[in-house]
């Protein structure tokens, strides 16, 4: 069965990213596990009163039980609603290898900490679970219909197709944009035929077009989304090292600051 962890860090149906979620969960008919974690610090453990306000938290938060299942049953789709309490990103990245797809808030609307460092990015490296991200401010309509996907040949990218291919099946409209680079026979890695092998996954990809990477990539990428009116990109994320791109810049750091749209992205 396809199971599907929310990240559910404020506790509002409204929310894009468990409105998204549960759409995608309806679409995949996937078990749907709303998280939320109690953040707590190693450092707090020595402070009675702390520790009595993040026990009430805990125990406050357990009572949205009823409130979670709500939301499954008027969504159609079966599952839990789930509490920890422990330091944020191991507690998110251990319970999300557990599942097929995360589903968070995306890191740009939040200004404690820059995109990069925040317990999204950190999750995706700690996890290594593909992760569905939604701005704070998307309007959604259901899950994904026309999607965008954006392949360059390295693991990432592969990564998060594969995550994707569920909710590329189901899609109305699937654009590629192909930024592999044939290198000569024997000094790099062979050729592959991605469109091929999607079709081969019952993917149609009705358009196709060549992407040549660079410096303005981020930009390009968000460009043709808007163009095709996507209302999903799917890409690999942080390709080179994520201290790298908040120093020099680099696509994934860009996107992530910038899109409008859902995110599917695997590291």
């Amino acid at each position: 069965m396809y199971e599907m962890i929310i990240d559910v860090d404020q506790m509002r149906e409204d929310l894009p990213a468990i409105r998204l979620g549960l759409a995608v969960a309806r679409q995949q008919q996937a078990f749907v596990a709303g998280v939320h974690i109690v953040a707590q610090m190693p450092s707090v453990t020595a402070i009675p009163d702390a520790l009595a306000i993040l026990e009430a938290e805990e125990e406050s938060a357990r009572r949205r039980a009823p409130w979670w299942q709500e939301l499954c049953h008027r969504a159609n789709v079966e599952g839990s609603w789930e509490v920890f309490r422990g330091v944020y990103v191991p507690v998110l990245a251990t319970r999300s290898r557990m599942a097929d797809l995360l589903v968070c808030s995306s890191p740009a609307g939040h200004r404690d900490l820059p995109v990069g460092w925040d317990n999204v990015t950190r999750t995706l490296f700690a996890g290594g679970v593909p992760v569905l991200l939604a701005p704070d401010d998307y309007e959604v309509r259901g899950a994904p219909e026309r999607v965008l996907v954006a392949w360059n040949g390295s693991g990432e990218s592969t990564e998060a197709i594969r995550a994707a291919l569920p909710l590329l099946r189901e899609a109305s409209e699937v654009h590629l944009l192909d930024g592999w680079h044939e290198t000569l026979p024997g000094f790099g890695p062979p050729t592959l035929a991605v469109g091929e092998w999607l079709a081969r996954q019952g993917v149609t990809v009705r358009q196709r077009r060549p992407f040549h990477p660079g410096e303005d990539a981020g930009v390009h990428l968000l460009r043709e989304a808007e163009a095709m009116r996507a209302d999903l990109l799917v890409m690999g994320a942080w390709g080179r090292s994520r201290i790298s791109e908040l120093v020099l810049g680099g696509t994934t750091h860009h996107v992530l600051s910038h899109a409008q749209l859902p995110l599917l992205l695997a590291h």
